[in-house]
């Protein structure tokens, strides 16, 4: 009876890690050339064993669009607060 009592937080946390990070990167198109880490100016993204930006800490974010102008392959996408896809501030698609 105790398994039935205890709930699964798991499931809750990466909905919650969504709702969180504002940016995404598409591992497949990124090089791992590091313009996005060195533009960062809240060090959200940092670089990975694999030698590809991820995205470290996105609590951090504050939208600023640095990292998606800055990439060269576009692997870089910023949500607005609504979840609308944004290049550049100000541009919603």
């Amino acid at each position: 009876m105790a398994e039935k009592a205890t709930a699964k937080p798991a499931k809750e946390s990466p909905k919650e890690s969504e709702q969180v990070s504002s940016v995404h990167i598409f591992p497949e198109w990124c090089k791992g050339c590091g313009i996005c880490v060195a533009f960062c100016p809240k060090q959200v993204l940092e670089m990975g064993d694999d030698q590809k930006a991820h995205v470290a800490h996105p609590e951090k974010c504050i939208r600023c669009y640095l990292c998606a102008r800055r990439c060269p392959d576009f692997a870089i996408t910023v949500a607005d607060e609504e979840g609308n896809i944004v290049r550049e501030e100000g541009d919603h698609q």
